[in-house]
């Protein structure tokens, strides 16, 4: 659920816009612009086992700086430490057999991370990702009557932004190969996952770890997904799941591997165990946190209407010609109009009224395009110039994370659950 952690004074900058208008000089004092941070909700679902620490510490260890993107991840100190720890003995091969601990049966680990970028050369917070990370078998197993645990979860399922499916990439393996264990553990991950999903209305990726344990007998990426969705969709639950929802959801599969090929393997007993001479290449880890609020925007788009849609694409053209100030004033009187109310509505009426200008501002700026202020910044009061850039920035920040989740589609199209799939 989204929600927001900041104000902003719209009312001192509609003055200021209106006194603009009127052929008055700027105001002599500063105009206060307070920033709205909005916060994304991530639930990840798995059993025990499936691999969801080492997800995590990979997924920080490779967002954790702006390498190869505009953004990273900043996380409270504690947390930064508990996720380098998990990376550390993930990366470790001194002991073969060592791992970090996974999540316990009823427990529940929270992280806050926020989404940062370079702004006038200092890191600037775009908006932050709650992420809740919960054992599966809280949905599979029966609890102590009176606990509240499951109620906990499905709320905070319902009232999720993105969802993460984590399905044991190993098991998988095993039930290809005709291991019976690998059958039962799947049937087991979908009867936990499914139930609680199916009543969700947010994006879902179903992230499959462990990818590069099947690399081995399936080395052409793309046929080892299609073999994988294969098999998934032959469970007539999940297709339910896909028929049922594809049409208004996205819904993918990634294939991740927190360590990369090469790292770990499995010995005779089965069990997982590291490479003496292995080194962490990380894959694809950055794709399921990074496709969450452009997978958000783009469901919230497809449940607009052609009328709606061509109105928003009118504003978001509009507020490229206007100035910083302008646009930003224009959100309110935008908001009370009929695609600006519809969009708003798309995000559910929690999010609308908690959110209101700031969402329908980051919507607009997620549809790309420099604006007019670009060519006058030297003109630009002080207030001006910061608005312009945190816009930049936004786009900046938006446009790579949708290349992301772009270019693992591209390269395997699998990715993209659908009922033509």
């Amino acid at each position: 659920m989204l929600v927001v952690a900041l104000v902003i004074t719209v009312g001192a900058i509609v003055f200021a816009v209106l006194a603009r208008r009127m052929g008055e000089k700027r105001a002599k004092a500063p105009i206060a612009v307070e920033e709205r941070i909005p916060t994304f909700q991530v639930v990840a679902l798995g059993l025990q086992g499936s691999g969801k620490t080492l997800l995590l510490a990979s997924m920080y260890h490779c967002l954790r700086v702006p390498a190869g993107q505009s953004y990273f991840l900043n996380a409270e100190y504690r947390d930064v430490l508990q996720l380098n720890q998990w990376y550390a003995e993930m990366a470790d091969t001194g002991s073969s057999h060592l791992w970090p601990r996974g999540t316990a049966k009823g427990e529940t680990r929270h992280f806050l991370f926020t989404v940062k970028t370079a702004v006038s050369g200092a890191p600037h917070p775009m908006f932050q990702l709650k992420y809740l990370e919960y054992a599966g078998e809280l949905l599979s197993e029966p609890q102590d009557e009176g606990s509240g645990r499951q109620d906990e979860l499905f709320g905070h399922v319902k009232a999720a932004d993105a969802l993460l499916g984590v399905i044991d990439g190993y098991r998988l393996l095993q039930h290809l190969d005709g291991h019976p264990a690998g059958a039962v553990h799947l049937e087991r991950t979908l009867n936990a996952l499914l139930p609680a999903m199916i009543e969700a209305s947010c994006p879902i990726s179903f992230v499959i770890t462990k990818w590069d344990l099947l690399a081995d007998r399936y080395p052409d990426e793309g046929r080892r997904l299609s073999v994988v969705h294969d098999l998934l969709m032959s469970n007539s639950h999940f297709r339910s799941l896909v028929d049922m929802h594809a049409s208004t959801r996205i819904m993918r599969l990634v294939p991740v591997s927190a360590v990369g090929h090469g790292f770990a393997t499995v010995d005779p007993e089965g069990d997982i165990v590291k490479v003496a001479t292995g080194a962490v290449h990380p894959a694809n880890v950055d794709v399921p946190l990074s496709a969450v609020v452009p997978d958000l925007f783009d469901q919230v788009e497809a449940r607009l209407t052609r009328e709606n849609m061509a109105a928003l694409d009118a504003e978001a053209r509009r507020r490229r010609q206007q100035g910083p100030l302008e646009a930003l004033a224009s959100l309110t009187a935008f908001g009370s109009q009929i695609a600006g109310r519809a969009l708003l509505a798309a995000f559910g009426p929690v999010a609308a009224v908690a959110l209101g200008d700031t969402l329908l501002g980051l919507f607009l700026d997620s549809r790309g395009g420099q604006g007019k202020q670009d060519a006058l910044s030297e003109e630009l009061s002080a207030a001006e110039r910061r608005l312009d850039e945190l816009a930049a920035a936004r786009r900046r920040v938006l446009h790579d994370m949708r290349r992301k989740v772009n270019v693992l589609e591209g390269r395997l199209p699998h990715t993209r659950l659908s009922r033509e799939h």
